[in-house]
């Protein structure tokens, strides 16, 4: 009985099946379907391979130039030459200079750390997303079978007003009482029926299914990381290290910073290097060779570029600090709420669970003897109920903010 398991720690829910194991009672495969299943990650995926095949190839050279020219032609009349002189054949090959190969080649790189810190960054918000909708799906399954327990007392407090009735110890208004208890715990009932349904389309959702697929009830809370795991200058710490966001910074600051030294690389001159051959009569004539530079005049081009990204460090380091505030501030915040709620739950798990026990088993004995009031036995039983439902809430709300925790942390614990 769920009375007797709160007080052991985290109930069990249900079993998985023989066989394969059943989708949504364990948290590691609801996790594992939806980094292989769902869309979001999928595009997340083909864009940081996208972005790994530009740098591929960023620091390749340009194809060579083939030229030919046909000189000292002459014409007596229309369009054509009555005669070819000699003729040129040129393959020509441009080779950037100052370092530029390997600038564009850092530029690409930075491009595909940042796809891929996103592509990181989707599935940790993901699996936050999916951590807490399984703490409310543990929270929803538990409150019905702390419901369907109270049903059953409700049940023996109807035949006990029945039977009260028809021997005429209490009156008509009893047992109708009895009877309207029942029904809006029924009421109760369904409604979080509805309620399961809802999440379980949710969760679906996220796992990138049919919404009306089956799901298995959770088969359990996952087991809180341990106290020195939860210390705010440590998670701060570990969250600079392991969140994608400050990777994707730290990637576009690289870009920005390659990007800037590629502007000014852009003062040197590219170098172009040929050779050829001059042919007269079906007859090589005379080999030639030359070299060619571009001439870098464009200022304002390049002095536009070189500023751009200059805005672009300098915008990543005030993001980067913004986010650090937030950061720090969202992990005070849960770690405050999660020290609420373990408090809740070791208040609603203690003595007062016990004492919310015997009172209403007292309260129900005295209705069935006819020596207890029906006003006495329903506030007994709803109190048993709140405490027990405390207890599983206190439960379910620390998942839900160590989602939170983990998400800002950007791994689990």
């Amino acid at each position: 009985m769920l009375l007797l398991i709160a007080t052991a720690g985290i109930p069990v829910l249900a079993q998985p099946t023989l066989g394969q194991p059943a989708l949504g009672g364990e948290l590691s495969l609801l996790l594992a379907t939806a980094r292989s299943q769902h869309p979001d990650i999928a595009i997340a995926a083909l864009e940081r391979d996208m972005a790994a095949a530009r740098a591929s190839a960023a620091d390749s050279l340009a194809d060579p130039t083939f030229r030919v020219e046909f000189n000292d032609n002459t014409r007596s009349s229309g369009l054509l030459p009555d005669q070819l002189g000699y003729r040129k054949y040129m393959l020509e090959q441009s080779f950037p200079l100052g370092g530029k190969r390997d600038l564009r080649r850092g530029i690409a790189d930075a491009d595909t750390a940042d796809a891929q810190a996103r592509q990181d960054q989707v599935a940790n918000e993901l699996a936050s997303r999916i951590k807490a909708l399984q703490a409310q799906r543990y929270l929803a399954q538990a409150g019905l079978r702390v419901l369907n327990e109270q049903r059953g007392l409700l049940d023996r407090t109807v035949e006990a007003a029945d039977r009260g009735y028809a021997q005429g110890r209490i009156g008509q208004e009893g047992a109708l009482n009895s009877r309207l208890a029942r029904n809006r715990l029924e009421t109760e009932i369904a409604r979080m029926q509805g309620d399961i349904r809802q999440l379980d389309a949710r969760l679906n959702g996220l796992l990138g299914r049919n919404t009306s697929a089956m799901l298995q009830p959770p088969f359990g809370l996952a087991p809180m990381p341990r106290p020195e795991r939860l210390q705010f200058d440590s998670l701060v710490a570990e969250a600079l290290d392991r969140n994608p966001q400050f990777r994707q910074l730290a990637a576009r600051g690289n870009g920005a910073d390659a990007r800037r030294r590629l502007a000014d690389a852009d003062w040197m001159p590219d170098v172009s290097l040929g050779v050829g051959t001059i042919e007269q009569d079906f007859g090589v004539r005379a080999y030639e060779a030359y070299v060619t530079l571009n001439i870098p005049l464009r200022g304002g081009l390049r002095d536009a570029k070189k500023n751009e990204a200059i805005a672009e460090q300098s915008a990543v380091r005030v993001r980067r600090q913004a986010i650090e505030l937030e950061l720090a501030s969202s992990l005070r915040e849960m770690l405050a709420g999660l020290e609420a709620q373990q408090r809740i739950e070791s208040l609603s798990t203690g003595s007062i669970l016990s004492q919310a026990r015997a009172a209403l088993t007292a309260q129900l004995r005295a209705y069935e003897q006819g020596s207890g009031g029906f006003a006495d036995l329903v506030q007994a039983q709803s109190r048993l109920r709140e405490v027990e439902l405390d207890g599983i809430r206190a439960q379910a709300e620390q998942r839900r903010l160590l989602a939170e925790i983990e998400r800002l942390v950007g791994g689990d614990l």
